[in-house]
């Protein structure tokens, strides 16, 4: 191809950079107008769409894709490297690098600010569900931990748990993501945003990898799949899962995506997503609760079972085992 075409249509791949910038920060001027025309139009359409289609895949799509696109960057960059200290013309070569480089990040924003991006510029959660969101106060917010707390002794119970104390799932980790959409299909009934079919939720193979970024999960537009870190502990993962679909139907914010989760996994048929989403609730709870009255705090936990206390002090141990420069540098 003649260099000015191949210039040319990188250029126009260039623009489409400022092109999603814009599109970006106009949607989040018109918030009404994006929760209407893009979040529940557009994305519900291409969202549906696209993970009905890798939801037939028995494996995450998205892992496979950033393996090799991983393997591909690193490559590009030694090719390039090479080039520079091996041949003349060091600067053509600087620039087709740069010129390059900004198509990919062209082309990767303008498509995640289509394909899913957006969402986060809809309307918050508790204006579309006309929720009560002012700052509670703090006979409020003890309240809240006493339900919670009341409600996850009464639900643990009767779990299943291993040798030391721990929940455990009563079935494999797979029939957990095969079922979790029975929560949301219930829930869509008082929540009818949760609605929809949509693929089901990944399995992470490198779970255990992960788990040194912290990351317990994480939605990957470009495939529309729901994709889960395995390996966490089995009292979180029914939130976990409930939590990534949250942000597979278009609930962008972190904090929403948890609200979605707990209302999710309470309205489950299974006993072990209802204790999971009520204890991902309990935990911010209880954080909360421990910033602006310790006494009470300390008070709260001596209600705990003894089986809630063993899985909060599990997954606390859990994640300091993987605590380290990479889950630093990963959360920053």
């Amino acid at each position: 191809m003649p260099r000015d075409k191949m210039g040319a249509k990188k250029g126009i791949l260039i623009s489409l950079l400022p092109l999603g910038i814009m599109l970006f920060v106009i949607s989040g001027y018109y918030p009404h107008l994006t929760e209407k025309l893009y979040s529940r139009l557009i994305y519900k359409f291409i969202g549906q769409c696209i993970s009905s289609i890798t939801g037939l895949l028995p494996f995450s799509l998205a892992e496979l894709v950033i393996a090799f696109s991983g393997v591909f960057i690193l490559g590009y960059l030694f090719s390039t490297l090479y080039n520079f200290i091996r041949k003349p013309h060091r600067k053509r070569i600087l620039k087709g690098f740069a010129i390059n480089l900004l198509c990919i990040m062209a082309i990767v924003y303008f498509s995640f600010v289509i394909l899913w991006g957006n969402n986060y510029n809809r309307l918050k959660l508790g204006e579309i569900l006309n929720l009560d969101t002012k700052a509670p106060t703090q006979e409020e917010l003890l309240g809240l931990c006493e339900d919670l707390a009341a409600r996850a002794n009464s639900l643990r119970a009767d779990l299943k748990e291993n040798e030391s104390g721990v929940m455990t799932l009563p079935y494999k980790k797979a029939e957990a993501l095969r079922i979790a959409h029975e929560g949301f299909e219930e829930a869509s009934s008082s929540y009818p945003i949760l609605g929809g079919k949509y693929g089901r939720p990944k399995g992470v193979m490198l779970s255990e990898l992960m788990c040194y970024t912290g990351i317990t999960g994480f939605i990957f537009p470009f495939t529309g799949e729901a994709n889960v870190n395995m390996a966490i502990p089995d009292a979180f993962l029914p939130s976990t899962i409930a939590h990534e679909m949250a942000h597979q139907r278009g609930i962008a914010r972190e904090n929403e995506a948890n609200f979605i989760a707990y209302v999710a996994c309470t309205h489950h048929p299974d006993p072990y997503f209802q204790y999971s989403g009520t204890l991902l609730a309990l935990s911010y709870s209880l954080s909360a609760l421990r910033k602006t009255d310790a006494p009470a705090y300390g008070k709260l936990l001596s209600t705990l079972s003894s089986g809630v206390i063993d899985d909060l002090n599990y997954n606390s141990e859990f994640w300091k085992r993987y605590s380290g420069p990479i889950e630093e540098a990963s959360s920053k």
